[in-house]
């Protein structure tokens, strides 16, 4: 076995054993199913689960103060501000930080805005932290937005892998920013049939990030959901056109309103069977007010009505036939009012989707509940104007609950679902575990006081996807401390956030949730930009169709057959492995290749140099290790790592430099997102000129103010000067 072998296989195996300790914190039960782990014994109760009654007699969220506030031994475990700079960087712009310098320059940025005051408890965003992520925003604006593009892509469940969906979502038809933004500001305010500049999707998500509101994502793929279908040979159009509708409305339920119809039989705002009154028995935390009730009139869905049950009424809406034009190619398509307009909502593209201006009733005679939107005559037309009228209300004056917790007004309901289920969504791709179990709702309070506060800040704030990254990284769940620091006065010491099945434990002392809980893998998107960033490959965004079934693999969405996964399995690391081991996928001129360059014109720069550059942009560790690690190192690299670059053979090296490449891109430090270097680390001596510090200062610099502060760079580091 040689050298490059026994790396690769001592990494994976160690990545392996990682993330088996971990399957038990990132498994939870099926839906609609017990409450507890599969073969967990009942749950004990404990005292940390108190929290009010999910009944309508107080919609009180008073166990819920965010975590920090409820003096949680969580917000006393917060990391340095180096350590947020690199976790920041990775929640945000989906890649790490390309050098020590550009740490350096961050954390420096962060002390001139603090002015050198240590961060005070219970206060883990402070204004200097603020402002760095609003710098890292601004200075890689193009990392920004094609990380949160695919976010939302996948997150809104679209298809990519298919060529109307590429049309549709994957095409940019402007290059003027102002004109993105013009379509999203038109998708927000004016009714579906307002005609305007043609735009793609991927056009509007631009748009919408880049003014700061993604409401117009929302509502606008509504018509997306219902352009396109499956064909139905032979069936009875009639048949074929309500099992149209469960396969638009399970979409819907599961991208939109973060509810399952049938579960809400058993779990709603109103009453669960987990729930129970004595505090440290329950299991149960819904957001306050009946939000259900708001949007179906009764909290475990819509009633049944002329033979057709709840699901038919609240998918009811989702028309296909005699609305989307797509479906006059059925053999026997659904009868058309004639004469009809056929429109292309808001004026996009015919890519995205064409309709027709009016429908007719409802051939299957389905009376239609889904919030405001009723009766026999409903489409796109109607949801999306309910959904914009909840958006608006949201942002005029926030959620409307009644004294005994009802929603008066439903289009607020639905909106206010969208809102959460963002939010959620957003947390669980920066901190890695999500706020709610498979039911739809969190497990625990504090699960729960988390999910009310990120989703009140978004709803405030006008729903700024920046705001609600912000919100996110305030948490005290963002930047602990690693483990081995010990801050806590015991393993287990803080409330069930990340893992709230814990409280199943036998032993009552670890009934409770530790630092190692908040260890979570990459989702396979983040994995991808990542290593395509640090590498300076082509975006992975750009992979073509062909390689679906590597992103299934790997986690990503792909379709509803390959809905995604959080965490890589034996055999999508041997999936990985294929594809990055040789770390080859664009060689030329790729970040490998310059810094073989560099190293070979400088007499001097060893191997020990190379590395350390290649890890630090990597793993973000400079640091050759110990004896152990040098050793396994030179067996790999075939030379002494006190071996001068230049006097080796360049294609030999190369090689073997690409092959510790693939080994770090499948290390535990690489794979896992909460795990950064410990302490003030050298920069390297071959970190790139445009990662050096004087060049991440000088972008920020030829920037307009933020927050009225204006970066100057000086020899000795930066000032801010208040504009």
């Amino acid at each position: 076995m040689n050298g490059a072998t026994t790396m690769r296989r001592a990494t994976l195996s160690s990545t392996l054993l990682l993330a088996t300790g971990l399957a038990g914190a990132l498994l939870g039960a099926g839906a609609c199913g017990p409450d507890r782990a599969p073969g967990a014994p009942e749950a004990p109760a404990i005292e940390d689960d108190a929290g009010p009654p999910p009944t309508p007699e107080l919609p009180d969220a008073g166990a819920d103060r965010p975590v920090e506030e409820a003096k949680d031994p969580l917000a006393r475990c917060q990391d340095s501000d180096a350590a947020f700079v690199r976790r920041a960087h990775l929640a945000t712009l989906g890649r790490r930080p390309r050098s020590q310098d550009e740490v350096r320059f961050y954390t420096d940025l962060i002390r001139q805005v603090d002015g050198g005051a240590p961060l005070a408890e219970g206060a883990p965003l402070s204004a200097g932290r603020r402002y760095a992520v609003l710098a890292m925003i601004k200075t890689s604006q193009l990392d920004y937005l094609r990380r949160w593009t695919d976010f939302y892509l996948d997150s809104l469940r679209v298809v990519r892998a298919s060529e109307s969906s590429a049309k549709c979502f994957s095409t940019l038809l402007s290059a003027d920013g102002e004109a993105r933004r013009k379509a999203a500001e038109r998708v927000r305010r004016e009714p579906a049939r307002a005609q305007g500049d043609e735009f793609s999707m991927l056009d509007l998500m631009l748009g919408s990030l880049e003014s700061d509101d993604v409401s117009s994502i929302y509502v606008a793929n509504l018509f997306s959901i219902v352009s396109q279908s499956f064909e139905g040979a032979n069936a009875d159009p009639v048949k074929l056109e309500l099992a149209r509708r469960q396969n638009f409305g399970a979409r819907f339920s599961g991208a939109y309103l973060h509810r399952d119809i049938v579960c809400l039989r058993c779990h709603n705002g109103e009453a669960s069977v987990t729930f129970d009154p004595e505090p440290s028995k329950n299991r149960f935390f819904p957001l306050p007010g009946l939000l259900e009730k708001g949007l179906f009139t009764d909290s475990s869905g819509p009633p049944e009505k002329d033979g057709h049950d709840g699901i038919a009424r609240a998918y009811g809406v989702f028309r296909f036939g005699g609305f989307s034009v797509a479906s006059m190619a059925d053999a026997e398509p659904l009868p058309v009012v004639l004469p009809n307009a056929v429109v292309r909502p808001w004026g996009w593209t015919a890519a995205c989707g064409e309709f027709f201006s009016e429908i007719s009733d409802d051939p299957a005679g389905v009376d239609a509940l889904l919030g405001s939107v009723r009766g026999a005559r409903t489409s796109m037309w109607d949801l999306s104007a309910a959904l914009q009228r909840g958006f608006v209300g949201l942002r005029q004056h926030g959620l409307s609950r009644g004294e005994r917790g009802e929603i008066p007004n439903p289009d607020e309901a639905l909106a206010y679902l969208v809102s959460a289920h963002i939010a959620e969504e957003v947390w669980r791709e920066v901190i890695g575990t999500p706020l709610t179990v498979a039911h739809y709702y969190p497990r625990s309070a504090a699960s729960r006081g988390e999910l009310l506060r990120v989703t009140e800040a978004f709803l405030a704030s006008g729903f700024s996807h920046v705001r609600l990254l912000l919100e996110v990284l305030r948490s005290p769940g963002f930047n602990l401390q690693a483990p081995e620091d010990g801050c806590a006065d015991e393993p287990y010491a803080f409330s069930p956030l990340f893992d709230p099945w814990i409280i199943a434990e036998e032993d009552p002392a670890r009934r409770r949730n530790s630092v190692g809980d908040a260890i979570a893998p990459l989702s396979g998107r983040t994995l991808l930009s990542a290593a395509h960033g640090a590498l300076d490959w082509p975006a992975p965004s750009a992979v073509p169709i062909a390689d679906a079934a590597f992103l299934g693999a790997i986690g990503v969405f792909v379709d509803d057959g390959q809905p995604g996964h959080r965490g890589l399995d034996f055999q999508a690391r041997l999936v990985w492995e294929d594809r990055f081991a040789a770390c080859d996928i664009a060689p030329e001129g790729d970040f490998v290749a310059r810094l073989l360059e560099a190293a070979s014109e400088q007499p001097d720069a060893t191997v020990a140099d190379l590395i350390a550059a290649l890890k630090d942009r990597i793993v973000g560790d400079p640091g050759l290790g110990d004896a152990g690690e040098r050793e396994a190192l030179e067996q790999v690299l075939g030379a002494s790592l006190d071996a001068e670059v230049a006097a080796l053979d360049p294609e030999e090296i190369e090689r073997r430099v690409r092959g510790v490449c693939g080994a770090l891109l499948e290390s535990p430090q690489f794979m896992l997102g909460t795990l950064v270097p410990r302490g003030a680390l050298a920069t390297p001596k071959l970190t790139p000129p445009d990662a050096a510090y004087g060049a991440v200062c000088a972008r920020l610099a030829a920037e307009p103010p933020i927050d009225g502060f204006q970066v100057e760079c000086a020899a000795g580091g930066v000032r801010l000067r208040r504009e």
